[in-house]
C-alpha cells in the first residue's frame, strides 16, 4: 500500500508495521519500522528535525509505501531485511555484512577442524562467532601444533597410503594412515574441544599427570611430547586469562570522525580475547548513536550466537532499548548489557577504541594538506596546490592500448573527476601506432586538455606525467596547444631499478631535475597518485581484454547473430578457417545466402 503526495497521515493505521520513504522517481529513500506507524510517520512533519540527513530526507519525500506486521519483532526483522535489499540512501549501512565466522568441529569417525561461514546445518559443533576470518586462522594453526587434528578434506584422507607433510613436521598424528588408533585419535578430539570449551586448566592438569606417568614408565618420547605440548598451551593462553572480565562477552565502541563513522567491536569467548573487528558504516555521520547500535545488535545477533555480556561505551540512557532488542532478536538467551565507569571492564573497551583509531588512521586519507605543503616547498610554489592529477598508459603488446587521468586532494583521491580513454581506435591523424608511449601520451593528452579547456573538468594544480623528459616534452607540446601554457607539469621517471624512493623529477618550469628521495613526503604523495594512475588503467585494460576475449570480428556484421556465428564457427573449425573460405563456400552453410557470404568476405577482407 502506498499514500501518494500531498501525504495523508491519518491514512496510516496505528498498527506495527514497516514504512518506505520514496522519492518523486519511486525510489526507495528510507526504510523504518514503527510500533504505530501514524504516530512514528507523523514525527517526521510535526516539527523540524534537527538532524541535516533527516532534514534533507523530509524535502525530498513524495510517498509513503507501508506494511502492516503481527508484531514489533516481525517488523524488525522485514526493516532489516529491506535495508539489505535495496540499500536506501538515508539508512545506516553496514559496511562488512557477511556471516561471522565460526571453527567446525565436524562429527565424522575421524572430526576435524575448519573454518565455517553461513547457515550452521552442517553436522558438527561450532565455536565462535571470531571477529573476523584472520582470528580463526590463527586460532586453527596454533591448534595444529598441540591437538594434531587432521585438516585435511574427505577425499584426500580416505585415499592416503602414507603420511603427508602435516604429520611430518608434528601438526597431524596422521590418523589417515592408522598411526592412532581411533580411541587415542578420539582423546585428541576431546582435548580439542576442551581447549575451544576454555576448560584450558582441566587439560593442561590431564597432560602433566600423563606426562608423570609417561616419564615413570621411562616412555621419555611420550613425555617430551607432552612437555612441549602443555608449554606451547601455556604460551598460548598467556594474557588471554582476566579473571576480571567475563568469559563470554563482546565490547562494542562506537569511531566518529568529522568524515566518517566505524565500529570497534572486541570478542572474547571461553576466556580468551580472539581479536577485534573493526567494521565501516555508510551513511552515517550525523545518525545517532542508538540506530548505529540498533543497526549493529540487528545485523550481529539476529542470527549469530547471542553473548551473556554485550559492553558499550554509550549513554547509560540507551540501554533499556537495547535490551528489548536483544530480547525480540533472541528471546531464550539471557545477556546482560553494561556502560562500565572503571574497572577491567573499562580497561578492555580503551584498548578496543585505541585499536580501532589506528585502524581508522591508516586508512583514512582525510589529512593530506601537509603532504601538498611538501609539494609547494619541493617546487619553490607560489601556493599550495589542492588538485594533483597523473596521467598513466597502459596497452598488451600493443594492443588494449588505453590511458587513465586520476585527481589527488587534500581529502584524498578525487574520483569524480577521474577518466580513462581508448587509444587503439584513434584516428590515423594522431600518427598513433600501438605501444607508442609519446603518441599515446599525445593522444590522451591532446583530449584530456582539451577538456580543461571546455571547463568539463577542473584544471589541476600539478600534472604528473609518466616518464622522463621526452613524455615531459610531449606533454609540454599539448599543454601549447591547448592554450595551457602555465601549467605546472611534472615529468616523473622512476630510477633504474624502479624502486620508490629512486625517482627523478623534471619540473616544467625548472631547467633542473629533483631527486628528493625516499624520505620526502611530497614524493611520496607524488608516488601514490602516479600507482593509482596506473592501478586505474591498468584495470580498464584488463577489463577491455576479458571483453575481447569472448567477442567476434563476426559480431560486427549486419545479419549475424548468435545462431549464425555458431553454425559458421563450427563448420569452418574457427575464424581462421572462415576467413579462409570463399564467397561460395560461404554460402553453403545453412542460413548463408548470396548477399550475407559476400558482406562477411567483405568485412573480414577490408
Amino acid at each position: 500500500m502506498w499514500v501518494e503526495p500531498p501525504i495523508t497521515l491519518n491514512q496510516l493505521p496505528r498498527e506495527p508495521g514497516v514504512y518506505r520513504m520514496l522519492d518523486s522517481k519511486r525510489k526507495v529513500l528510507y526504510v523504518g519500522k514503527a510500533r504505530n506507524l501514524r504516530k512514528r510517520v507523523s514525527s517526521y512533519f510535526q516539527r523540524k528535525p534537527e538532524s541535516p540527513r533527516t532534514q534533507a530526507l523530509v524535502v525530498l519525500i513524495r510517498a509513503i509505501e507501508f506494511t502492516i506486521t503481527a508484531s514489533e519483532a516481525q517488523a524488525l526483522i522485514l526493516e532489516h531485511n529491506l535495508i539489505k535489499q535495496l540499500k536506501p540512501r538515508y539508512n545506516v549501512l553496514l559496511k562488512d555484512s557477511k556471516s561471522y565466522p565460526y571453527i567446525l568441529l565436524s562429527d565424522e569417525y575421524y572430526p576435524k577442524l575448519d573454518m565455517y561461514r553461513g547457515k550452521r546445518d552442517q553436522a558438527g559443533e561450532y565455536f565462535g562467532p571470531f571477529p573476523h576470518a584472520g582470528a580463526v586462522h590463527q586460532t586453527l594453526h596454533s591448534m595444529q601444533s598441540i591437538f594434531q587434528l587432521r585438516d585435511c578434506n574427505d577425499s584426500t584422507f580416505n585415499n592416503r597410503t602414507r603420511p603427508c607433510m602435516q604429520h611430518q613436521i608434528g601438526r597431524c598424528s596422521a590418523p589417515c594412515c592408522s598411526i592412532v588408533t581411533q580411541t587415542e585419535y578420539m582423546q585428541q578430539v576431546q582435548d580439542a574441544r576442551q581447549f575451544l570449551q576454555g576448560k584450558n586448566q582441566s587439560i593442561l592438569r590431564q597432560w602433566q599427570q600423563d606426562m608423570q606417568t609417561a616419564s615413570e614408565t621411562m616412555n621419555f618420547e611420550l613425555a617430551a611430547s607432552l612437555r612441549d605440548r602443555i608449554k606451547a598451551l601455556r604460551t598460548i593462553l598467556a594474557g588471554n586469562e582476566q579473571s576480571d572480565l567475563p568469559d563470554d562477552a563482546d565490547a562494542i565502541v562506537i569511531l566518529r570522525r568529522p568524515e566518517s563513522v566505524s565500529i570497534s567491536m572486541g570478542v572474547r569467548r571461553a576466556a580468551c580475547n580472539l581479536g577485534t573487528h573493526h567494521i565501516r558504516i555508510k551513511q552515517a555521520v550525523d545518525a545517532d548513536d542508538i540506530e548505529i547500535l540498533q543497526s549493529l545488535f540487528i545485523e550481529r545477533y539476529q542470527h549469530e550466537h547471542l553473548p551473556t555480556e554485550v559492553i558499550l561505551q554509550c549513554e547509560p540512557a540507551l540501554l533499556d532499548e537495547l535490551k528489548k532488542l536483544t530480547t525480540l532478536l533472541q528471546p531464550k538467551q539471557h545477556c546482560t548489557l553494561r556502560t562500565p565507569k572503571r574497572g577491567a571492564r573499562l580497561q578492555w573497551l580503551e584498548e578496543i577504541r585505541r585499536t580501532g583509531e589506528q585502524q581508522q588512521a591508516g586508512r583514512s586519507t582525510s589529512n593530506q594538506q601537509p603532504a601538498f605543503e611538501a609539494v609547494k616547498e619541493l617546487f619553490e610554489l607560489d601556493e599550495t596546490p589542492k588538485l594533483i592529477a597523473a596521467v598513466d598508459n597502459a596497452h598488451l603488446g600493443g594492443k588494449q592500448t588505453v590511458a587513465a587521468i586520476v585527481y589527488g586532494g587534500w581529502n584524498g583521491a578525487e574520483k569524480q573527476y577521474y577518466r580513462r580513454y581508448q587509444l587503439d581506435e584513434i584516428a590515423g591523424s594522431n600518427d598513433f601506432t600501438g605501444g607508442d608511449d609519446y603518441a599515446a601520451m599525445a593522444a590522451v593528452l591532446s583530449r584530456f586538455y582539451r577538456a580543461i579547456v571546455e571547463k568539463s573538468i577542473p584544471c589541476p594544480d600539478v600534472m604528473l606525467i609518466d616518464g622522463g623528459k621526452g613524455q615531459l616534452a610531449i606533454a609540454m607540446d599539448e599543454a601549447q596547444k591547448a592554450g595551457l601554457s602555465d601549467l605546472k607539469q611534472v615529468g616523473v621517471a622512476k630510477g633504474v631499478s624502479r624502486k620508490l624512493g629512486e625517482e627523478v623529477l623534471w619540473p616544467s618550469w625548472r631547467e633542473t631535475s629533483l631527486k628528493p628521495g625516499i624520505h620526502s613526503p611530497a614524493l611520496l604523495l607524488m608516488a601514490r597518485i602516479r600507482d593509482e594512475a596506473h592501478r586505474f588503467a591498468g584495470e580498464y585494460m584488463r577489463k577491455r581484454k576479458k571483453k575481447a576475449m569472448f567477442t567476434s570480428q563476426l559480431d560486427a556484421i549486419e545479419g549475424i547473430g548468435e545462431a549464425k556465428r555458431a553454425l559458421l564457427l563450427k563448420h569452418f573449425g574457427g575464424i581462421d578457417g572462415i576467413k579462409k573460405a570463399s564467397r561460395s563456400q560461404l554460402a553453403q552453410v545453412s542460413g548463408i545466402s548470396n548477399t550475407l557470404a559476400e558482406r562477411i568476405f567483405e568485412a573480414l577482407h577490408r
